[in-house]
């Protein structure tokens, strides 16, 4: 397996046609040195083949359900069935499997973007310090800088907090095609809406997942609002407004270090409790992603 690298997971989001239609796509992954794949890069991967199959249209939303773990040593095969293409919209499904296993089904809209009739585009929320303040995360890909504002270890389960998280993101490279700059947006989606959702619980934080309790990004929705453009820093901004019935639920903002509004996202998670013989209560531990 090549090493995780920035470089390598924008190479992995291009998946490739292997027939004539542009319907059918193969593609690769990167665990990081795990046996699961990101459900995140799934996404990513399927609006590229969505937009490879509906060619001269923009993606403006994908929404991905996470059916069942997949191997990252094996290649996935996307096939992309279009639902409608009219003169402005279109929509396709887009499933994710491995040999006869079906791992991700996506559903995404594409169209051709419309001069404005109306606008607006800012950030109201709270202040926020920006990046300087912000302190730097090992999370490992060569070729991009994180930090996260105001928290010291965000899978702590002794530092409690609001369910709030603000990360910020720099990419040494941005890619130039559109439909991998909306990937690459979608890729930081699933990485910390679970570790958003247990700050307020003391006791509990994601150091513990897949030890004492067992999580996963079951679906994960991302809407792009503007050309996806952007120099320098991103900044995520996550909110979990729900915990409970071993689920949680996160909205978020994607923006530039100027506020300018990129994407907004959604995920729903879950967080159960293993029982005796180690297994996560109503899911077999290997459909964990």
């Amino acid at each position: 397996m090549s090493e995780s690298s920035l470089e390598r997971m924008i190479d992995i989001f291009d998946v490739a046609p292997v027939d004539s239609a542009s319907t059918r796509f193969e593609g690769d992954s990167d665990g990081g040195g795990r046996q699961v794949v990101d459900g995140s890069q799934i996404l990513g991967q399927s609006i590229v083949a969505a937009s490879k199959a509906l060619p001269g249209r923009t993606v403006r939303s994908a929404h991905a359900l996470f059916a069942a773990v997949a191997d990252p040593d094996r290649p996935l095969e996307f096939t992309v069935t279009p639902v409608r293409a009219g003169r402005s919209f279109a929509s396709a499904t887009v499933l994710v499997a491995q040999g006869d296993r079906p791992c991700v089904t996506s559903t995404v809209l594409l169209d051709h973007p419309q001069p404005d009739v109306i606008r607006h585009d800012r950030w109201t929320g709270p202040p926020v310090e920006g990046p300087e303040a912000a302190k730097a995360v090992d999370m490992p890909l060569p070729g991009r800088e994180l930090r996260i504002e105001g928290i010291d270890d965000y899978g702590n389960p002794d530092e409690v907090g609001p369910p709030v998280i603000d990360a910020w993101l720099r990419y040494d490279a941005v890619p130039e095609r559109d439909d991998l700059r909306r990937a690459l947006l979608s890729h930081f989606t699933g990485h910390l809406s679970i570790s958003t959702t247990m700050r307020p619980h003391p006791g509990i934080g994601t150091s513990q997942a897949h030890y004492t309790v067992s999580t996963a990004p079951m679906g994960i929705g991302v809407s792009f609002h503007d050309p996806v453009g952007w120099d320098g820093w991103l900044r995520y901004h996550h909110e979990s407004t729900f915990a409970g019935a071993g689920m949680s639920y996160v909205r978020g903002q994607i923006l530039t270090a100027e506020g300018r509004l990129l994407a907004s996202f959604t995920q729903d998670g879950m967080i159960r409790a293993f029982d005796a013989k180690g297994s996560a209560t109503s899911m077999p531990a290997k459909a964990r992603l």
